[in-house]
């Protein structure tokens, strides 16, 4: 199927034909406009006549994913000159935030630095919902096939957060769609846990940060940057800007901007899969959690998109952000079948997409880099940073502009 075809579908017919080859093969702002329903068309129009460069800008952010994307939402928020700069398009599918979408959870942060930061995240989606008209956040709920026999004292003295312990036969009777469980095995439900519609939320921030007087640069290259005296200079393929502050959220790719970072990031290759259930009314997302089964997690279906999500939680296999394979294999899907063929086989239906994503080992890391006043940076945030990602946006911007943020990121210093 060529862009041209797609292009001339309507959304619905688009969406329906979002198969296998497609998902592998089209990483364009037509099949962004289906998984961001058609906001990151808008921001192509935006930022295909970008206004001036500024002669100096409060901050630059280099890298609009996750973490990038909501830095530039808050500094513009707060009235900052910001610049954001990305590689590829806005929303793409090529790092380690494109899949549709990305699960939250609170239960298992609580009674830790994450706890707050995880909430404080979920008020930032809902903030952003608020401020774009956008739904980035379905409070589906998340569960855990595999709990103990009890909640840990922060989680039964919580204030706030509904959590459920289950039994077996609790688990059967309202999640029959698991089967092959131990009688004796417990589960928990979280009621503030979800699904974050990763390209949409990175969309939407970007559109607002530009609403909200933000300049942002795609399909723009970083090859440079240096501090001196006055501020940070930041050389593209297409010029140098300057700011008073550096915010670095490249994600796979750090380590190429960062030489701090050098053979301290691990990049990892895994792969998502999207499969036909046999009654999709039982997985909808306004029935069905999203759940954590060991090494396996997934996702209900959401409206307008083709399957259940299915993934491992796992290692992965080294990789550079700029060779690795893109085209998922046999090796990739027999995992998830063997899963499905088990546990969970109302799922275990034709495969409509394999996509690849990337995890980075190491930190997780906020912080000054060392010895640069005016650099911060946000790195390896292990498969797990998307659901803290709008949180983590507002630390960095308020390092950038404070020097000092009220975020419990201390857990996430560099050494």
């Amino acid at each position: 199927m060529s862009l041209e075809q797609l292009e001339t579908m309507d959304t619905e017919t688009r969406q329906s034909e979002l198969v296998r080859r497609d998902f592998i093969k089209l990483g364009s702002a037509t099949t962004l406009g289906v998984l961001t329903g058609g906001l990151s068309e808008t921001l192509a129009d935006e930022v295909t006549n970008p206004k001036p460069a500024k002669r100096t800008y409060d901050c630059i952010v280099l890298g609009l994913g996750a973490m990038g994307s909501a830095c530039t939402y808050q500094l513009a928020k707060r009235g900052a000159n910001v610049l954001g700069i990305e590689q590829f398009d806005i929303a793409h599918v090529l790092g380690s935030s494109g899949g549709i979408s990305r699960q939250t959870k609170v239960a298992p942060y609580l009674g830790s630095a994450y706890g707050p930061l995880v909430q404080r995240a979920n008020e930032n989606w809902r903030a952003l919902e608020k401020d774009s008209g956008q739904q980035v956040f379905h409070q589906c709920g998340w569960l855990n096939l595999h709990a103990g026999n009890q909640l840990s004292p922060a989680q039964a003295n919580s204030k706030g957060v509904k959590i459920e312990l289950l039994d077996a036969a609790a688990v059967e009777n309202r999640f029959p769609q698991f089967q092959n469980r131990s009688k004796d095995a417990s589960a928990m439900l979280d009621h503030q846990g979800g699904v974050l519609r990763s390209e949409l939320a990175i969309a939407t921030h970007c559109h607002m940060a530009l609403q909200h007087g933000a300049h942002i640069r795609a399909q723009e290259p970083v090859t440079d940057w240096s501090t001196d005296g006055n501020g940070v200079t930041v050389t593209t393929t297409r010029g140098k800007y300057r700011a008073k502050h550096l915010v670095i959220a490249a994600g796979a790719w750090n380590s190429k901007l960062v030489p701090q970072l050098h053979g301290k990031l691990v990049v990892s290759r895994l792969a998502l899969g999207w499969f036909a259930p046999r009654d999709s009314a039982a997985f909808a997302v306004t029935r069905f959690p999203t759940w954590i089964d060991g090494a396996y997690y997934g996702f209900p279906m959401l409206s307008g998109f083709p399957g259940c999500k299915v993934a491992m939680h796992w290692g992965g296999t080294p990789a550079d952000p700029d060779k690795v394979n893109r085209t998922p294999t046999a090796a990739d899907e027999k995992p998830l079948r063997n899963y499905l063929r088990s546990k969970l086989p109302a799922v275990n239906g034709s495969v409509l997409a394999m996509k690849i994503c990337m995890y980075t080992f190491a930190g997780p890391w906020l912080d000054f880099l060392p010895g640069e006043k005016r650099v911060t940076f946000i790195a390896a945030c292990n498969g797990g940073g998307f659901k803290f990602s709008s949180a983590y946006g507002e630390a960095l911007a308020d390092l950038a502009t404070e020097g000092k943020t009220k975020l419990p990121v201390e857990v996430m210093r560099f050494t």
